[in-house]
């Protein structure tokens, strides 16, 4: 992988709940957005913001198995600004809308 995808990935993977700029992160490895987008997508098979949604989903994913925690709180916590989009999102990534995620097979948070 090269070494400047390999940066922001890692960046990514530090602060996926946050709201990074793409200008920012191509500044840091010394590109522009653009070169940046095509770079990332070709080395990562994956574009910069379908990789931070895709993290924002796992994590979500994972408070509503593990925490008794409202979607909405859940949606903030992992990034989203607006529940509506947080919804959205996970329905089509899991299928499932996140209350009905909770409900079919997340494991009991006491347990």
């Amino acid at each position: 992988m090269d070494p400047r995808v390999a940066r922001i990935v890692s960046i990514l993977e530090r602060s996926w709940h946050a709201h990074v700029r793409v200008e920012e992160l191509a500044r840091d490895v010394g590109l522009c957005t653009s070169r940046l987008a095509h770079l990332f997508k070709q080395e990562a098979r994956i574009s910069i913001r379908d990789f931070v949604r895709e993290r924002r989903l796992e994590a979500a994913a994972n408070l509503l198995r593990t925490t008794f925690e409202r979607v909405s709180v859940i949606s903030f916590r992992v990034g989203f600004q607006h529940p509506a989009n947080f919804n959205h999102a996970f329905k089509k990534r899991f299928g499932l809308s996140p209350g009905e995620y909770r409900a079919g097979g997340a494991a009991d948070p006491t347990k």
